[in-house]
């Protein structure tokens, strides 16, 4: 009887927590954050740099468009429409409704300037792809471009198509039109131009196919070889510089150990996590298990994993800094070299935030990190969006070097050429924070207006 107001104190917290929760909740992509309604309404001309940043920002009713941002004063010097960026960053084709909505316009854009190269109308109403992560559906070579349809349903079944076109003539290539129970997402395309990877999702299952593009067809799951079906969360991919290869991790399936008190759960063969490769150009997957005990049953550390390659494409880091571990994976062997913990990157919130977690782990866990981690030019660093802050890494070593910025919440990072400075999205808080990498120093922020997917450039100063 003693403890029963104590109780119910805790659930009344628990509850309240909830609610408080829900409403400062981080923006999703079709979310506008609400303290930065208008970035260049009053530009502050306080940044200690002079870099021009380009964001795809994704506002309300997921139109998305490109801003190239003064990073000095945080003025949007120009906004781009969405399309799909060349490999070298350099052109953007984009894509733009014509005719009523029965056509689309694709124009071969300057990215630096906004300037019109050149474009071509397609029939039908198409959009540009793009990965998480930010990578397009352009070929690497810049000769083959894919777009699709925006996914409706009729009778019951979804309707998805998509449509692979010579990417300076418009002259179609391929075109896959596909209706049932299932939907298509984009996953990557083949540096050559002759496949397109998809994510087919349906009866709770998600399973990669691969469309053949020269016979226009949708081949079986099998084509892959080697390939695993997604047993839990994949971080968005990374890509080698030749972009044969694509990267990512699968953290395992989530377990279903619910009992505190009562006999220890042994985890299942699906719930390990594993790094995988997929080679776009020979269609085959191979993985690397990770250590069994770096599943976690924390939903918000379950969804921070993130992965880096190195230039050569022989190493990939996998780093969640809020379990405290990270992995070096050879990626020509796929075996794991070393396995080092590192600096557990998480605030200490108090009691009230631990009650929310543990009575609503889904609730205050929205967050999505698109671009969590990324090499330094010469390797020697690995930065990585920790649960506060950002976490450096050695790679010497793998021991921990810093945590930077330990008070934010960062989806998205982004080195200039020379890696001097390092650009953090924190759509929790709708800003952009500037970073010297020589000692952490912040040297100034940005407002954004909208969900900031991913930096697409940084122009630095001359």
């Amino acid at each position: 009887m003693v403890r029963r107001p104590r109780r119910v104190v805790v659930l009344a917290l628990a509850f309240l927590l909830a609610a408080c929760t829900a409403q400062v909740a981080a923006p999703r992509p079709s979310d506008s954050p609400s303290a930065s309604a208008n970035p260049t309404a009053t530009p502050r001309p306080t940044n200690a740099v002079s870099d021009v940043v380009y964001l795809r920002s994704v506002g309300p009713g997921g139109v998305a468009n490109i801003l190239a941002i003064d990073a000095r004063t945080g003025a949007t010097l120009r906004t781009l429409p969405d399309g799909s960026a060349s490999s070298d960053r350099s052109t953007l084709l984009a894509t733009e409704e014509a005719n009523g909505a029965t056509r689309t316009l694709v124009r071969r854009l300057d990215l630096g300037s906004g300037h019109e190269l050149g474009s071509f109308m397609l029939d039908g109403t198409y959009h540009a792809l793009w990965t998480d992560g930010g990578q397009t559906a352009l070929s690497r070579d810049g000769h083959h471009l894919a777009l699709s349809i925006y996914p409706y349903q009729e009778n019951g079944d979804w309707v998805t198509g998509f449509r692979v076109v010579d990417a300076d003539s418009g002259t179609a290539e391929a075109t896959l039109d596909l209706k049932g129970q299932s939907t298509f997402g984009f996953v990557a395309m083949s540096p050559d131009g002759r496949s397109l990877f998809l994510n087919q999702f349906g009866e709770g299952v998600t399973t990669m196919r691969v469309f053949d593009i020269p016979s226009s067809t949708l081949l079986p799951a099998t084509a892959i070889a080697g390939v695993r079906k997604q047993g839990g969360f994949r971080p968005p991919p990374v890509f080698s510089r030749d972009g044969r290869w694509m990267f990512s991790l699968d953290a395992g399936a989530p377990g279903d150990c619910t009992s505190f008190d009562g006999p220890r759960c042994t985890p299942k063969a699906e719930e390990q996590p594993y790094v995988f490769a997929l080679d776009l150009v020979s269609r085959r997957m191979l993985s690397a298990p990770l250590p069994m005990e770096q599943r976690s049953t924390d939903f918000e550390k379950y969804l921070l994993w993130s992965v880096a390659v190195a230039p050569d494409a022989t190493t990939v880091y996998a780093i969640n800094p809020a379990l405290g571990v990270i992995d070096e994976v050879d990626a020509q062997q796929m075996t794991v070299r070393r396995t080092a913990s590192i600096t557990v990157s998480r605030a200490d919130e108090g009691m009230l935030a631990a009650i929310g977690r543990f009575f609503f782990p889904v609730a205050s866990a929205k967050r999505y990190i698109t671009g969590g981690a990324l090499l330094s030019p010469n390797g020697d660093r690995i930065y990585a969006a920790a649960y506060k802050g950002i976490a450096v890494v050695n790679t010497s070593d793998l021991s921990s070097r810093a945590v930077w910025q330990s008070d934010g919440e960062f989806d998205a990072l982004a080195l200039t050429v020379d890696g001097e400075r390092l650009y953090a999205v924190s759509n929790a808080s709708g800003k952009i924070a500037i970073i010297a990498t020589r000692d952490g120093t912040k040297l100034g922020e940005l407002k954004i207006p909208a969900f900031g997917q991913t930096i697409v450039r940084i122009d630095s100063a001359r």
